[in-house]
């Protein structure tokens, strides 16, 4: 394993820079058909988007497994879709095969352009004051512009990191851009940059993908999967799964004190479980990052894991976006047991600067224990915050750097009694991001087994089973007052009834 730099890359997340890309698949898709055909063959709904809007989507085969995942970008006479290097031929040969008839001209235009990566905090601004037209404002869209003379497109695909820009001129046309570029100002950061954003994101690329990968192995369900558009190739298999299924396996981010090598064995308790399929230095984490799919069992399992036989831990990808942490904070204004609260300075764009008090957390997980598929197991929780009882789903916070799949299980026990034979991640959110470090989990317990409760000291919990239909009336006419649960119950049934599941 290579030792990891002492410090991040340039550029990494700070000034910005740019860096040449290597060639990345460009397939272009043109003609009266263009979106609907392409429609057909992503779990992406693209027929929804509006030019210069963007989604990202998988590509599958008959059988729901996963040629690629591309960003889609909707131009005015069809669709750009960008993908890692080396994927074109693959995707236009699938693409083509189903062409018949349709008004639509397929094209593979990756040689034809040259592509950048301009990344940094002040990435935005840069771009804004020196392109000729707008660049996107949100990871949702994509512009043409003019750099230096030159035609540009811009996207902000989610592999950039959330202030990173994909620039893409004709690739005669890229010698003339570098040098704009160095003579306007904006230095040129570590090719490893680049890596380090994809791998952050959590962005699977070919080499990540193995035979026979199933979108939802891929852990990108919320971004890249629509369960409400119309038919496409593979669907059946990908709503099965959202529906009543579960995946085995997950693609997860591995941190490592030095970067590990791809093929590197990834063990649990001492057996062979993966290898890395993708690795750099992140300047995040301040350590390795490794891409691996992994077994839920192995993750469920609690037991050390390593990579080439260093010890390792599962972080979650996307890695959060970078915030205050009690490390870099300015001032301390409080510490307790569970979180802190610090004082950081917002950079404003105008360039102001205010000060914030922000409430330091490790994150938390919540679960919905489904007893039965028509019965919810919910906790009668006393909390002094609001003086009285809440019903809630039973949630709880991460224990230093355990994963989220492993508080889950151990809460789910602490305050139920129940251990779930099977626990499925259904989605995160921030619980108040206005002055709150939280990040919430949210799992599904299947298959459980009843036991004793475990409770802390202090804890008030009782248990009480809920017909399901009565827990989603509950979250909507204002019996159930607890945001985590009301979100929890009102997303799961909402999936449940786009596959096609009765509650």
């Amino acid at each position: 394993m290579t030792p990891a730099p002492p410090s991040s890359p340039s550029g990494g997340h700070a000034a910005p820079g740019w860096c040449p890309l290597p060639a990345r698949c460009r397939l272009e898709a043109r003609g009266r058909d263009a979106v609907t055909f392409v429609d057909h063959f992503t779990t992406a709904a693209v027929a929804r988007l509006e030019p210069g809007t963007a989604c990202e989507g998988f590509f599958t085969d008959a059988r729901g497994w996963v040629l690629a995942l591309t960003s889609l970008m909707r131009t005015a006479d069809g669709l750009w879709i960008d993908a890692g290097a080396g994927v074109g031929p693959a995707l236009l040969a699938h693409l083509e095969h189903y062409h018949i008839r349709e008004d639509v001209e397929l094209v593979d235009a990756s040689a034809t352009r040259a592509s950048y990566l301009i990344a940094g905090q002040a990435a935005a601004d840069w771009l804004a004051a020196h392109a000729a037209g707008d660049p996107p404002a949100s990871p949702a869209g994509h512009a043409a512009v003019r750099l230096g003379g030159l035609a540009a497109d811009v996207a902000r695909p989610a592999w950039c990191g959330i202030d990173g820009f994909l620039v893409q001129v004709a690739a005669a046309d890229g010698p003339r851009l570098e040098a704009w570029l160095a003579a306007a100002g904006l230095p040129r950061i570590d090719d490893a940059v680049a890596a380090a954003r994809r791998i952050e994101a959590g962005w699977p690329e070919a080499a990540d993908i193995p035979a026979k990968t199933l979108p939802q192995e891929l852990g990108r369900d919320a971004q890249a999967i629509s369960f409400t558009k119309g038919c496409y190739l593979g669907q059946e298999t990908v709503a099965r799964l959202d529906a009543l299924g579960h995946v085995n396996r997950r693609l997860v981010g591995l941190a490592t004190s030095g970067v590990a090598a791809v093929g590197a064995e990834v063990r649990c308790g001492g057996e062979v479980v993966s290898q890395v399929t993708s690795a750099c230095f992140s300047p995040r984490l301040s350590a390795g990052l490794a891409l691996a799919i992994v077994p839920l069992r192995a993750l469920a399992a609690e037991a050390a894991i390593s990579v080439a036989g260093e010890s390792a831990r599962v972080v979650p990808v996307p890695l959060p976006p970078a915030v205050p942490t009690a490390a870099d904070a300015e001032e301390v204004l409080l510490t307790a047991r569970r979180f802190s609260v610090v004082k950081v300075t917002q950079h404003c764009a105008d360039g102001a600067t205010l000060p914030r008090e922000v409430v330091v957390h490790p994150g938390s997980v919540v679960i919905v224990p489904l007893v039965s598929p028509q019965e919810v197991c919910l906790v009668e929780a006393v909390r002094v915050a609001v003086g009285g009882t809440l019903l809630e789903l039973p949630a709880g916070t991460l224990d230093g750097a355990e994963p989220p799949a492993a508080a889950a299980a151990r809460e789910l026990a602490e305050e139920t009694g129940y251990r779930a034979g099977r626990i499925e991640a259904a989605g995160a959110f921030w619980m108040s991001p206005g002055i709150l470090r939280e990040r919430m989990h949210l799992f599904v317990a299947h298959d459980l087994a009843a036991g004793p409760q475990a409770l802390e000291p202090g804890e008030e919990l009782k248990t009480r089973r809920v017909a399901w239909n009565e827990a989603v009336a509950m979250c909507l006419d204002g019996r159930i007052e607890d945001a985590k649960t009301i979100a929890g119950i009102l997303l799961l049934d909402a999936r449940r009834r786009a596959g096609g599941e009765r509650p």
